[in-house]
């Protein structure tokens, strides 16, 4: 499997957690954007919650955030970056290689896969690890070893950050409110 685009997809909580935003970025491997979406933003009920119960949060994340945005991008990715656990449910829902990136030093829950290791050429970013659902552990080393060679000279965390700061652009204009 080779890499040439990434999609960075994340999620944030916005008004005190009433609101959840998601979105994607689309990058070549040098994380120069590609194409960007964004959601409108999904509040919660309280029936969504008495039915839900603590399955919520990851029926958003996956089921009204992360598998809609995918099916929204014009350039399919060949590898997605998510920034929340709860995103690695869209794993069983459809086919793209899904990876969790953290900072090293960020503490994991226990993970039946192993995390594999990112780490920068110079002193320039922080390290960084990387896991996945049981359905991409066999390609998570091949997958860690192409991303080596791009986080040994730009951080794949910062793409992230971005995508954070594009979001609350976005709802502090209340784009996409209904």
């Amino acid at each position: 499997m080779e890499i040439n685009t990434v999609g960075f997809l994340g999620v944030y909580r916005f008004e005190d957690g009433a609101a959840t935003r998601g979105a994607i970025l689309i990058t070549a491997m040098d994380t120069k954007p590609l194409e960007f979406r964004v959601t409108a933003p999904v509040r919660q009920q309280s029936f969504q919650a008495i039915l839900y119960g603590e399955l919520l949060n990851e029926h958003i994340a996956v089921d009204l955030v992360g598998l809609p945005l995918l099916s929204a991008v014009e350039n399919k990715p060949d590898l997605i970056l998510v920034n929340d656990d709860l995103l690695l449910g869209i794993s069983s829902k459809q086919e793209i290689p899904t990876i969790r990136m953290v900072r090293a030093d960020e503490t994991l829950m226990k993970r039946r896969i192993e995390p594999q290791m990112l780490e920068p050429l110079n002193a320039s970013h922080q390290s960084a690890k990387v896991y996945t659902s049981e359905k991409f552990a066999g390609s998570l080393q091949t997958i860690t070893e192409q991303l080596q060679v791009v986080f040994s000279r730009r951080d794949l965390i910062e793409p992230f950050e971005r995508l954070e700061r594009a979001c609350s652009d976005v709802h502090s204009r209340k784009m996409g409110d209904r």
